[in-house]
């Protein structure tokens, strides 16, 4: 994981936090951070691409899913997790038709994560 590149767009400063520690403590060896959707859509429009990105799904403004149908517009083998608090089928649906990899519901463990994201690596073309 330390050549891996995520972007956590998360508009909760706590979460956000800890989502980047958790990162770190994986061995991820590059993580940059979005307060919301539209500062999300900058980073990626200025920045070097990202392998993964963790966003948030409700945010005032752009949300999670706008970011998500913005990404795969421009870049479509980012791999992308929603992150919520919404475990509904329909929100999971709405997100996978969308085009996200995964899906993670609030609040998550630091297992998970890392559950997560190995399982999206393994399944990546490389």
């Amino acid at each position: 994981m330390t050549e891996l590149r995520v972007l956590v767009v998360e508009d909760d400063e706590n979460m956000r936090a800890l989502v980047c520690t958790m990162l770190r403590r994986m061995g991820v060896g590059a993580i940059e951070s979005a307060v919301n959707g539209e500062a999300a859509l900058q980073t990626i429009a200025s920045s070097a691409r990202f392998d993964l990105l963790l966003c948030d799904w409700t945010m005032p403004g752009v949300t999670g899913l706008e970011v998500l149908k913005q990404v795969r517009e421009k870049t479509p083998y980012t791999l992308f997790v929603m992150t919520t608090g919404k475990a509904d089928v329909d929100s999971v649906k709405q997100a996978k038709l969308a085009g996200a990899a995964g899906y993670l519901v609030k609040p998550f463990s630091a297992a998970q994560l890392k559950e997560r994201i190995q399982a999206l690596l393994a399944r990546a073309p490389r």
